[in-house]
């Protein structure tokens, strides 16, 4: 079996490889291919794995290099990690997104849509080589915005791509806390959900050990969610702020809607409570000025050398088992993950077991009331077989309208990359359905267009001139 790394210095791949490297029989005399602009990158990543202990009694190859064509020959499986643009740019975008009132991300945002813009290109050039040179090959994305890339080599190639959110395992952490009062992940939750990536719904159906999760919910919401768990000290500070805030909100969503949502991720839960905390986050973004906003460049930079350093220093150092399996907020890239859901495709696509995932797919029947064509985020078994999804799926009643909307925008999204058709990115930054074809949204759209214009195909720009309509 053949896996190729897109964005191969990301140094995620790592703990990647080496629950890839650690299933029995999936990686004999197969390779796993580091493919990235920055050879340096990649390399680095590649001697590392190759120093970890499932290399060291394994026939694999790991390679690197900068050359895709060589990189997708004999591949079965293609993994895609990358941040389109630059930063710069997509901060000037988040910018102009709180400056008109509203918020900003990779995902669910007007800032993730001109991220599509960014990175659709790659993933359309990628694909397209994938049909000449490895036309079976598997391709997973896992940069952002998912469902629009997803939406844009569906809809528009031979090339069967799932749409992987980072975040896919976010709920065994999330259930873990708020059902069980423990700060751990726990892969022994069935989970059922639909709806759009960062804005699942976990089904009824659901269990926890034979426990309908539902139930577990209403006796933890009965007793007043009385046992928040202690955050352990693989996190640093900032990240127990923000899970402590996620816990928070997902609380405070299945009290107003009596439904549990599928993962943790900010942009998801603002659509959910515009009032409440969507324009709240715009707010805050826009409270920003020139100055703050340079020191946290500033800040990202020094921390990013750092981490970077860091990264390189294992090459020459002589690593213990604790090394390599101690959980610290520091180099949590050296551990394995083998609940990632890279692991679970990589097995399911060499044939070894089938998984249950969900993943940013045409909906082609899966989940009632959207068209074969729209994207939405659904849960499905894939294996030697290929993808099926599971039965009964639905998108809660008081969901059905905003998960159209946003779904229909990040399709038709897929179609404008595709197309390089103006007016379709009209319709699908239209379609966007907060503020909906108000005087704020054409003048945000407006300045995005322009703001993002060195970044995005020059075609697009024909579409600012139809929000002066």
């Amino acid at each position: 079996m053949k896996i190729v790394f897109f964005g191969g210095g990301s140094h995620r791949y790592l703990s990647i490889a080496r629950s890839i490297m650690a299933v029995p029989g999936l990686m004999d005399e197969g390779e796993i291919h580091l493919y990235d602009l920055s050879v340096e990158r990649a390399e680095a990543v590649g001697r590392l794995a190759m120093k970890s202990p499932e290399y060291q009694d394994l026939n694999c190859t790991i390679t690197w290099g900068a050359e895709l064509d060589v990189a997708l020959e004999g591949a079965d499986l293609v993994f895609v990690v990358l941040m389109a643009g630059s930063r710069g740019n997509f901060a000037d975008l988040s910018d102009a997104c709180a400056r008109h009132g509203f918020m900003a991300s990779d995902q669910l945002s007007p800032s993730g849509a001109m991220l599509a813009l960014k990175g659709g290109p790659i993933l359309m050039d990628l694909a397209r080589r994938m049909e000449r040179i490895c036309p079976d090959a598997m391709l997973c994305d896992f940069a952002n915005p998912v469902a629009v890339l997803s939406a844009a080599v569906n809809n528009h190639t031979n090339i069967q791509c799932l749409g992987v959110c980072a975040g896919y395992t976010n709920h065994q952490w999330d259930l873990t806390r708020l059902l069980l009062g423990k700060d751990e992940q726990c892969a022994e939750f069935k989970i059922r959900c639909a709806g759009v990536n960062h804005m699942s719904f976990i089904l009824p159906g659901s269990s926890y050990r034979g426990q309908d999760i539902y139930q577990m919910a209403r006796q933890c919401d009965a007793e007043g969610w009385t046992t928040p768990p202690a955050l352990s000290d693989r996190w640093s500070e900032a990240s127990r702020k923000n899970m402590q805030r996620s816990m928070d909100k997902l609380i405070k969503l299945y009290r107003k809607y009596g439904c549990l949502v599928f993962s943790s991720e900010g942009d998801g839960m603002a659509h959910l409570d515009i009032e409440g905390h969507y324009l709240e986050v715009a707010r805050t973004q826009a409270l920003r000025s020139v100055a703050e906003r340079e020191e946290q460049d500033r800040k990202w930079l020094a921390a990013r050398n750092a981490v970077e350093q860091r990264f390189r220093s294992w090459l020459d150092a002589d690593m213990s088992a604790s090394d390599w399996n101690t959980a610290r907020p520091d180099h949590l890239y050296l551990m394995r993950a083998d609940e990632d859901v890279m692991v679970k495709i990589a097995k399911a696509v060499g044939g070894l077991e089938e998984h249950a995932i969900a993943t940013s797919y045409p909906n082609r029947g899966a989940v009632p009331g959207y068209s074969d064509r729209t994207v939405l985020e659904y849960s499905q078994i894939l294996g030697k077989d290929g993808l099926r999804p599971v039965d009964g799926l639905s998108v809660p009643a008081v969901f059905q309208g905003l998960v159209g909307g946003l779904a229909s925008h990040q399709t038709l999204l897929g179609d404008a990359i595709a197309t390089r058709d103006p007016r379709v990115l009209f319709e699908a930054l239209y379609s966007y359905p907060v503020k909906q074809d108000t005087a704020e949204s054409k003048a945000l759209w407006r300045d995005l267009l322009a703001i993002a214009a060195p970044e995005i195909p020059a075609e697009f720009q024909n579409t600012r001139d139809l929000f002066l309509r």
